[in-house]
């Protein structure tokens, strides 16, 4: 595998350190963080969840240099933790971060709008926030006991709570669901799709040269082929998606290569790269988090499974003979 889990970790630990220092910029301590970021989430928001959302943006715009500060030293403080603690103080952190991720992803992006009919990988959905417990899933340290062979073989596999093989069918679940996010009627307007590229432009920062130049062009490019473009939008997003779910593990790599640069253009072209260079971004936006889960996903090379497969086997010999030295 490219990462083993304790790099992983360690990736894991620079995003939310990195979001929580983002959500320190001096743009994040005026409006523009109330009427450029949490306001558009509440259009199309289901009446209680709408209201629910309503309060919180209010709340939020009253005590807004607090919540900013709330919400960077909690994310700093997990970043940290990532980054310098060992395996017998991660579990407490990934079950903080876990919780904390819920609650980002409702009061500060709706749940990435998919209850409107106008979520879609163009805007960034499911939501990065929400890929983050997935890795802290992957990174949670197996404590294998004397009879939990099982346990020993994953931790002998360098794997956390969710192997790498399920890792891998979640990212072929993602792009399933990418595919299915698709075919909502809005999807099928004239315009949405261009206009979902064309909103990213004129955001400011370094944007201004090295992202709106591109975005413009994509965005006036996709204006007159909205509907053929949808349909192999579509068709893409499936194939990728079954393809990750039934190849055996020797022949995946190329597919998971197809998954990270799928979702590198899509964080260029319709995420400006989660607007990191605006001043105004609160995360990477969904593509880098899902070229992150394709890396983690690689295998280890047939030289290593070999030497796994007789690791595991000689833990599972161990572990019998210490089973028929108590029984005798």
């Amino acid at each position: 595998m490219l990462f083993s889990r304790k790099v992983l970790q360690r990736i894991l630990g620079v995003l939310w350190l990195i979001d929580g220092l983002l959500q320190l910029q001096p743009l994040m301590f005026t409006g523009n963080m109330i009427n450029g970021i949490m306001r558009p989430m509440l259009n199309g928001q289901p009446g209680a969840i709408e209201s629910s959302l309503q309060y919180i943006v209010t709340q939020t715009s009253l005590h807004l240099a607090a919540v900013n500060w709330l919400i960077a030293i909690v994310q700093v403080l997990l970043g940290v933790s990532f980054l310098v603690l060992s395996d017998r103080f991660v579990k407490p952190v990934v079950i903080v971060s876990i919780v904390w991720a819920f609650i980002v992803w409702y009061g500060g992006e709706g749940m990435s709008m998919l209850l409107t009919g106008q979520a879609s990988i163009f805007t960034g959905a499911p939501g990065a926030v929400l890929l983050y417990p997935l890795l802290g899933l992957v990174i949670w340290p197996r404590s294998p006991s004397k009879e939990d062979a099982q346990a020993v073989e994953a931790r002998a596999r360098n794997e956390g709570l969710i192997s790498r093989r399920v890792l891998r069918l979640v990212l072929a679940a993602f792009w399933i669901f990418a595919a299915l996010l698709q075919l909502q009627p809005n999807w099928w307007q004239a315009g949405q799709i261009s206009q979902a590229i064309g909103a990213m432009v004129g955001q400011g920062g370094l944007n201004t040269f090295l992202v709106d130049p591109m975005l413009r062009l994509v965005s006036n490019a996709t204006a007159t082929i909205e509907i053929p473009l949808n349909i192999i939008v579509i068709l893409v997003f499936l194939a990728l998606g079954i393809a990750l779910a039934v190849v055996k593990d020797e022949h995946v790599r190329p597919l998971l290569i197809a998954s990270i640069v799928l979702s590198v253009i899509f964080w260029y072209l319709t995420e400006a790269f989660g607007m990191i260079l605006t001043g105004m971004a609160t995360d990477f936006n969904s593509g880098l988090l899902v070229v992150v889960m394709a890396l983690a996903s690689f295998s280890t090379s047939p030289q290593r499974s070999v030497a796994r497969a007789r690791f595991a086997r000689s833990v599972r010999q161990q572990a019998q003979e210490a089973g028929s030295a108590q029984t005798g």
